[in-house]
Parts: structure tokens; sequence; C-alpha cells
């Protein structure tokens, strides 16, 4: 396994965001940032997800699309009632909508007139899936792959029934004969990877979750991580786990986003607070920030004072540069995190406006994570009143508990410059 150069797409929209928009005030964090030490990363097993497919949808207002599709169906079906294509129509427009029975009851009428049809079979047993009806999904299943075995998505939804009911053999044998069929089926990658886990197959789950997590699949990016965390099935790696978690969590996922909170809060431990432990999170903050340059290999690396999002930014590389200064920065790197800090002030050259909401975003992250440069821009930003109400109250209870020479500084700033309306 290797390192792979890392999904913009999460970052790419928040960039998009910051160049087209000037948001208004930041989320409300707490007060006072947290003082008291972390939590030491434990280091546990890989957690498996349950497999069983999630509850139907609530019902909602539906798209004007799906309510002229289903009144198309219902009108074909009025002229020609044992029409197929119809029937199968309005049964998953039905599902879509969340009717899961009304989808049910077209399904089995659609098999009345077309006992013969795969896709049917197929349709109804997802349906009864969604109803936790295992039995009588598995029999639908098996009957469509009876009448047509390469029917991809049969194969995958037994391997969820199989693993559902206790089947862990039968599950992977499943997933497995969906891989054979489509073998980019990243989905099936990850739900294969978990149940070669409870077998205790971990190098075999190792690569399946790699397998997905290189697709771009963020469940299995986040799990990968966990795996590089406790070494189960791959060679420990810190990096490696901060890498894949932060490919997650630029994609939204919450338990990314904790898993890396976890990490940082050990990280920034000073004094006689700071242990073996959290000495080496730092230090596999540093790495995974230098192996962001072996992204961009026609980049000049041989510049101590600069980053590849410092570098990328003075290039004029604006749209790379944002999300790797957001990735260099949520690893604790300071000079990027200046930099953030300077483009909130002040924006960029007509091209970003100043005041943006992702930097405030990061900043309030990271600092409710125990990061001391975040707390004292923050405290600068509201004492200031920059690109918000001014709020002395609130910058001080972000100075509380920092060094004296620190807050003497930070106050002093304040005191000799009016803030800002």
């Amino acid at each position: 396994m290797y390192l792979q150069r890392a999904t913009m797409g999460g970052w790419l929209w928040i960039v998009t965001a910051a160049l087209l928009f000037h948001p208004a005030s930041a989320t409300a964090q707490e007060d006072q940032p947290p003082s008291a030490a972390p939590e030491a990363v434990r280091e546990e097993p890989l957690p498996i997800e349950p497999l069983a497919p999630p509850p139907p949808p609530q019902p909602a207002p539906a798209p004007l699309s799906l309510l002229e599709t289903l009144t198309q169906a219902r009108q074909a079906l009025h002229i020609e009632p044992d029409a197929q294509e119809p029937r199968l129509t309005l049964g998953r427009t039905l599902f879509q909508l969340g009717d899961t029975d009304g989808a049910i009851d077209e399904y089995r009428t659609a098999l009345r007139f077309h006992p013969t049809v795969a896709q049917a079979h197929l349709d109804l047993g997802t349906a009864l899936m969604a109803k936790q009806d295992w039995r009588s999904a598995m029999t639908e299943l098996q009957e469509a792959i009876r009448l047509d075995p390469t029917l991809v998505q049969a194969h995958y939804s037994m391997g969820t029934i199989h693993y559902t009911r206790g089947n862990v053999q039968s599950a992977i044998k499943a997933y497995q004969e969906a891989l054979r069929l489509k073998p980019d089926f990243a989905e099936a990658h990850y739900r294969l990877g978990l149940v070669l886990k409870v077998a205790g197959r971990e190098k075999d789950a190792a690569q399946e979750l790699e397998t997905a997590a290189l697709a771009g699949l963020a469940k299995a990016q986040y799990f990968l991580g966990n795996a590089y965390r406790s070494g189960q099935g791959v060679e420990k790696s810190q990096v490696m786990a901060i890498t894949w978690w932060a490919r997650a969590f630029e994609q939204g996922l919450p338990e990314a986003a904790q898993a890396l909170t976890q990490l940082r809060r050990l990280a920034v431990l000073k004094g006689n607070l700071q242990t073996k432990q959290s000495k080496a999170a730092a230090e596999a903050f540093k790495n995974y920030c230098d192996q962001l340059w072996l992204d961009f290999p026609d980049l000049d690396q041989n510049q101590p004072t600069e980053t590849v999002g410092t570098t990328l930014l003075k290039q004029g590389r604006t749209a790379e540069a944002l999300p790797v200064l957001l990735r260099e920065a949520y690893a604790l790197n300071d000079i990027s995190h200046a930099a953030l800090v300077q483009l909130y002030e002040q924006g960029l050259d007509g091209q970003l406006p100043p005041h943006g909401q992702w930097v405030m975003s990061y900043l309030e992250s990271t600092a409710a994570d125990g990061s001391i440069p975040s707390r004292m821009a923050l405290a600068r930003i509201y004492a200031k009143g920059l690109g918000l109400a001014p709020d002395l109250a609130k910058a001080k209870s972000y100075l509380k508990g920092l060094p004296r020479d620190d807050v003497k500084r930070i106050l002093d700033e304040v005191a000799s410059e009016p803030p800002k309306p």
C-alpha cells in the first residue's frame, strides 16, 4: 500500500463557496475553550458498522419529476394494466417516495403478470429488505439470481442479508460474486472488508477497505484510517491514519472529524502534560504535512519558511492552495495557520473576500481542540470586531489559561487600535 494523492472534492466545495460568497457570522462555540488534558487516543479494534439497510425514508415533498413519473405510470397502467415497465416504474417511484408497502404491492402485481422477470424479483426483494423481512427478501433475491445470475445488486443484497442473519461465510461469498461481476463496485469492497474483519481475516479486510477508500468512499477511508492507527492488517502508521481520516473528514464524515479531533487534542499538549504518545501524535501531524509535498512534485520543497499551501498561494494557484492550507492548518502547521488568519483578516486581491466563515470554522474547531494559535487568533478577532460584533468577554475567554506574555501582547495590541465597526 502506498500514499495516494488526497481527494480534493470536499475542500473544493469549500473553496468555491469561499470565492463566491461572503457568509455571515460564525457558528457559536462555548465561551471558554477547553483547557483540560484530553483523554489519550485508545488503541481499539476496527469497529464494524451494522450491515442492515437503513429504514425506508419518511415521505417528503416530492420533486415534480417524481410526481410526473408517478402520474405517467398510472396513466399507462389505466390503459394496459398488465404492462411490465409502467408497473415496475410505479413501484420504484413509490419506493423513492417512502411508500414501501405501496411499492411491494406494485411489484407483486407485476410478478403476477410477469413471474419470470428477474428485475421485478430484485426490486421486490429490495423493498422487503427495507421492511426487514429477511426471509421473504432472500426468497425473491434467490429467484432473481436463478433467472439472471448476472444481477450484481442481487448478489450484493444477499450478502447483506446473510451477514444480518449471522451467516458470515455466505455473506463473504455473495459480496465476492458481486465483485466478480463488477470489480469496481466500491460499496461491495467496503462491505466485504467489514465482513472479512468479522471473520478474522484482517489483511484481506484492509485490502478491500483500501480499494473502496481509493474509490472515494468516505466510510471506507475512515475505517482504513482506524486500521492504520491500530496496525490491523496493515503496518501501523499514524501518518497514514491521519491521511485517510482527513480524506473522510473532507467529505463531511463525523466519525473522521472526531478521530482527528481526538488525536489533535493529544498533539497540542505541552509541558508536564506532554507524554510519549502526545509527542508521537504531534510528529505524525508534522510528517503528514511533509508528505503533502509528494502531491506537487513541481514545487520547490527546500523552503523552510513555506508549506505546500503557502507556496501554491504565492504562485497564484489559489484554487489549489486553499484546500491544502486547510489540510496543513488542521494538522497544526503554524505557517499555514498564519496564512489562513491573514486571509480571514485581509482577503485576497479581489479573489477572496475577508472574514470568510470557512476560516472561522477552522479556527473555532482547532481552538476547541486546544490549539493556542487558534485561540489567540479568535481572541484578536473578537476583541477587534473583525467581521463580527466586538465581544471583549468572549475574547478574554479564549485567552484564559494562556501564557501571560501572550495574553499581554494580544491585549496591548487591541488597546492600541480601536475596534472596527
